[in-house]
């Protein structure tokens, strides 16, 4: 039943793929501090995430086995491009298990042209303190390394929501977001937009079955 509704979860068109029992785990709230923690990238370097303290930087988690994973990563590649030189940094961390997501990680990296660094976390131990609940879910974290806004799932226009997210965390002006639609003077912390959620579970399943 379980490797079912993983086949149904990549059917379904929704703001969310993977989903996690909301009474097992809750993600942490705007105003808490980011858990450190420290991860070797896909190409091989090392990432401890307090070393990136007085950098707003943007935790994205995923997995590559849901529709959207590709334009999801391209979306973040491309707002990482745009505030980079405002002192936003990316990471993605992947729940992709096994030597296959591990494959398929490598393969929508290369397709899509990601630069940013990856991760793979198929154990959780990154997300599970982060309570991540439903992927995508992405947590920025202000210079300070507290946890500025949380956002789950992908649907259009998440590219202006976040991009005005990561100006009022950066303490920058419209001019330097993506969206002509951002607000010039938005508070460094402004409060989260309430995360879309779907109708009901795409996939309650904790990891995607084997075949």
């Amino acid at each position: 039943m379980r490797a079912v509704a993983v086949i149904l979860a990549l059917l379904v068109v929704g703001p969310a793929a993977w989903t996690q029992d909301e009474a097992v785990r809750q993600p942490l709230a705007p105003g808490v501090a980011a858990p450190d923690f420290t991860a070797n990238t896909l190409d091989g370097a090392t990432i401890k995430l307090t070393d990136w303290r007085g950098k707003v930087v943007l935790l994205n988690f995923f997995v590559t086995w849901y529709r959207d994973a590709a334009q999801h990563l391209k979306m973040l590649e491309d707002l990482s491009t745009a505030f980079s030189e405002q002192g936003m940094r990316l990471v993605s961390s992947s729940l992709d298990e096994g030597q296959v997501g591990l494959d398929a990680v490598r393969a929508v990296i290369a397709d899509q042209g990601i630069a940013h660094p990856v991760i793979m976390d198929p154990a959780q131990q990154i997300a599970a303190p982060y309570g991540v609940r439903i992927l995508p879910a992405i947590f920025i974290i202000g210079r300070d390394g507290v946890i500025t806004n949380y956002h789950e799932g992908y649907a259009e226009g998440d590219d202006e929501r976040l991009g005005e997210l990561i100006a009022a965390a950066l303490q920058v002006g419209a001019e330097a977001e993506p969206s002509t639609e951002a607000q010039a003077e938005a508070e460094p912390a402004a409060e989260p937009e309430e995360p879309a959620q779907p109708e009901e579970p795409v996939c309650k399943c904790f990891r995607q079955e084997a075949e």
